[in-house]
C-alpha cells in the first residue's frame, strides 16, 4: 500500500489525502455527532415535558392543600358510593371509557378507565376532592396516545 502510494504523482498524494479528511469528518459527522445531538435534543424535549407535569401536579396538590381546611360536601343519603361515582362520571362524559368498576368496601372503589383524556380524569379528582374530600390513593396511568392525552387508568378512590 506503502509503495501504490508513493508512485503517485506529488498532486494525486495531496488530493488523496485531503479526500482522506474529508471522508473521515463527514464520517464523524453523520456517524457520531449528528446521532448524538439527535439524541441530546429528544432527551431535552422529554425533561421539558416532565417539568411541566410536574409544576401541574404540584399545582394541583397546592390548591388541594389550600382547600384543606372548608366543609366538605356530603354524598346523598341512601346512595351507594359506587352508584354516586357513576353518576358523577356520566356528568364529566367519563362514562363511556369506564371498563370496570370494583367496589372494595363502602368507603372504597377500584376504576379501570380506557382511553381517557387524562387532563380530564385530572379535573375531575380534583373536583371530587375539593367538593367532597373523596381522594384517589392509588393510581396506575398507561398512556395510548401521547398526541391526544389519551390513557388506560386504573385507580382507587376513598371517601372520607
Amino acid at each position: 500500500m506503502k509503495q501504490w502510494f508513493n508512485n503517485l504523482t506529488q498532486s494525486e498524494q495531496r488530493l488523496l489525502k485531503l479526500g482522506s479528511v474529508i471522508i473521515g469528518i463527514v464520517l464523524f459527522w453523520v456517524l457520531l455527532y449528528q446521532p448524538m445531538v439527535k439524541h441530546i435534543n429528544q432527551q431535552v424535549s422529554i425533561k421539558i415535558n416532565l417539568q411541566q407535569q410536574l409544576a401541574e401536579m404540584q399545582k394541583v396538590n397546592l390548591t388541594s392543600l389550600n382547600n384543606h381546611g372548608q366543609q366538605k360536601a356530603t354524598l346523598p343519603p341512601n346512595t351507594t358510593f359506587s352508584s354516586w361515582v357513576d353518576r358523577q362520571l356520566s356528568q364529566v362524559g367519563l362514562q363511556q371509557m369506564v371498563n370496570r368498576t370494583e367496589p372494595i368496601d363502602n368507603n372504597t372503589l377500584t376504576i379501570w378507565l380506557n382511553n381517557a383524556a387524562f387532563d380530564q380524569v385530572v379535573d375531575w379528582l380534583q373536583s371530587i376532592q375539593q367538593q367532597y374530600g373523596i381522594k384517589a390513593d392509588q393510581i396506575d396511568v398507561n398512556v395510548t396516545d401521547r398526541s391526544i392525552g389519551l390513557t388506560n387508568i386504573r385507580m382507587r378512590l376513598v371517601k372520607p
